[in-house]
């Protein structure tokens, strides 16, 4: 097993960037030796195929545990919006998934697909971004650390994502400092949002070329955890599915991070959040199924696990 931090009480941003010279690259070889079996190389098939393979480092890659994970947090300016997540709702959606009940426990009991939840101090709101830095740098060093726990239990297919109240403001005012304020004066948003997210770019706009001081300032718990989640599925040759613009938009900002740290993920789908289509752009990973998605739970990205699942079948069997 790779190296992983084992006590996540206290985890400077200086270890993390640490960790990440320690991650493996993509196995040609694996990769190649998988392509070469009578298959058409630019078929869709084949190139998630050769991405598990890869990987994997491994073959004859194999999907034996795969795991949807869900991180559910809360932000302070939740309150202040009139769209959105609230924390009710994401309160719901816990018990929910906690009784394995609704489309996402649905969708992994059909593909046998394992399910996690991590609730996060929901309850206890990270600071609105608008006034402040959400997170202290150890608090935020230490949810990545505890990020990822997702892999702890084993898997070779891992799904992730955040499900926050006051979340899609977050990924829009981090999505603000990555890649620039354009387009968020959209009718998508309210106006509330809108100003919430002007009001942290002032506020923060000096920090913005340290990807994990923009972690810290506009991110939650979720995005902390998620970070965590991609980096030890990177650790131990996981291949991962990023489901939701909230997750896409981390694994964008590890890329800021180190170039690449993020090879190793798929998108599941676009999601309903404006800045969806320009942030799956940016990241340019292959996106698995086509359409819009609405959902919240991560049902969309059990639906890709299923596919990649069902495609890894079809190999195996030929």
């Amino acid at each position: 097993m790779s190296k992983m931090i084992q006590t996540p009480s206290v985890l400077p941003f200086d270890d993390i960037r640490a960790l990440l010279d320690e991650v493996p690259g993509f196995d040609v070889k694996s990769a190649n030796v998988f392509a070469a079996q009578d298959r058409q190389p630019t078929d869709r098939i084949a190139e998630i195929g050769s991405w598990m393979a890869g990987w994997q480092a491994n073959v004859r890659p194999t999907i034996r545990r795969p795991v949807v994970v869900l991180f559910a947090a809360s932000h302070g300016v939740a309150a202040r919006l009139d769209n959105g997540l609230q924390i009710s709702q994401v309160t719901d959606l816990v018990a929910g998934v906690q009784t394995r009940s609704g489309p996402v426990a649905e969708v992994c009991g059909r593909a046998e697909l394992g399910l996690k939840i991590f609730e996060l101090a929901l309850e206890l709101p990270v600071e609105d971004f608008s006034i402040a830095a959400t997170m202290e740098e150890t608090d935020c060093a230490a949810t990545i650390a505890y990020g990822m726990e997702a892999t702890t239990d084993g898997c070779d297919l891992l799904v992730v994502r955040g499900t926050a109240a006051g979340g899609q403001a977050s990924t829009t005012a981090i999505t603000a400092a990555l890649l620039g304020q354009d387009g968020i004066l959209d009718e998508q948003r309210s106006p509330v949002e809108i100003e919430i997210v002007g009001d942290a770019v002032a506020v923060h706009k000096s920090h913005f070329q340290s990807p994990l001081e923009v972690l810290r300032r506009l991110g939650g718990r979720e995005s902390a955890a998620i970070a965590g989640a991609i980096v030890a599925a990177r650790l131990q040759r996981v291949p991962v599915i990023l489901d939701g613009s909230p997750a896409v938009c981390v694994a964008l900002l590890l890329e800021g991070l180190r170039h690449g740290i993020a090879d190793h993920c798929v998108v599941s789908c676009h999601d309903m959040h404006p800045d969806s289509a320009r942030l799956c752009k940016a990241l340019d990973r292959p996106v698995l199924l086509s359409g819009n998605y609405g959902d919240h739970d991560g049902t969309s990205g059990a639906l890709a696990a299923s596919f990649v699942k069902d495609v890894m079948a079809v190999l195996e069997g030929s």
